[in-house]
């Protein structure tokens, strides 16, 4: 799931499943460098269509939940970029009830100590004028794209992308800029056992700021034992949190897993 700007969003959108299925990783098992060199590789392709056909990479971006799932060896994958999450949660195999609900991500926020940590060690700073912590006009410290807070953007000292870098920086020395926008993912690796239930339920923060995870996971189990699919439930989950006054745009995945029967 890619959630934030329409042209960065969509891109990912289509074509991170492809870079992700493409890495010689995958192919390996090492999930997790793949997940990471997939970013890398969206990444790069949004800095050659910054450079050959449009600025808007630079200054639009998309925050990242990724899961992947290998039923056949039980294995779950989970990354993530800013603040989509990913939520795992057991049924309980006699009433469908959840238990054992967990985030499986991590909310990549500017004035995490480690993050302000990572952002001022690259030579940029965080800003509290707003009354928010943000990186520029980022309210997160991870994502794809927004490239100006990247190298190689951040570097050009006479751009306009450079401009608006410069003043969420501390550097005084564009040479020296690191990337104050990081697209490293959190990653998080499971075991799914064959003979348990699950559900999963991946959200942009449209939906995440206007739901607790425990509150939302029993929402989907109950629309689940009316007799709703999957895929109307994550609609319904999504048009229910859009609705809410002053709420942002939800995007919400809902899959239902039954062991390797799934």
């Amino acid at each position: 799931m890619c959630s934030g700007t329409e042209l960065v969003s969509e891109h990912a959108s289509r074509n991170l499943h492809l870079l992700l299925a493409k890495r010689p990783e995958f192919d390996k098992g090492d999930y997790e460098e793949a997940i990471k060199a997939a970013l890398t590789d969206e990444d790069s392709i949004l800095l050659n269509n910054f450079k050959t056909k449009t600025t808007e990479p630079a200054v639009s971006g998309s925050t990242v939940a990724i899961c992947f799932i290998n039923l056949t060896k039980g294995e779950m994958v989970v990354a993530n970029l800013g603040d989509s999450h990913v939520v795992l949660a057991e049924r309980d195999p006699r009433n469908d009830h959840p238990y054992h609900i967990h985030r499986l991500t991590k909310s990549h926020k500017p004035d995490v100590p480690s993050e302000r940590s990572r952002i001022e060690d690259a030579g940029g700073t965080v800003n509290n004028r707003t009354g928010t912590a943000r990186l520029g006009s980022l309210n997160m410290s991870r994502a794809i794209g927004d490239l100006q807070y990247k190298n190689p953007i951040n570097k050009v000292d006479d751009s306009e992308a450079s401009k608006k870098t410069r003043r969420a920086s501390g550097s005084s020395d564009p040479g020296s800029r690191g990337d104050y926008l990081s697209n490293v993912p959190h990653i998080n690796r499971q075991t799914l056992q064959s003979d348990r239930r699950y559900v999963v339920v991946v959200t942009s923060d449209g939906v995440s700021d206007n739901i607790d995870d425990t509150t939302l996971i029993r929402k989907v189990l109950s629309l689940s034992m009316r007799g709703m699919r999957a895929g109307d439930i994550a609609q319904d989950v999504a048009n229910t949190t859009a609705s809410k006054p002053g709420s942002d745009n939800g995007s919400c995945i809902v899959a239902l897993l039954d062991g390797q029967d799934s």
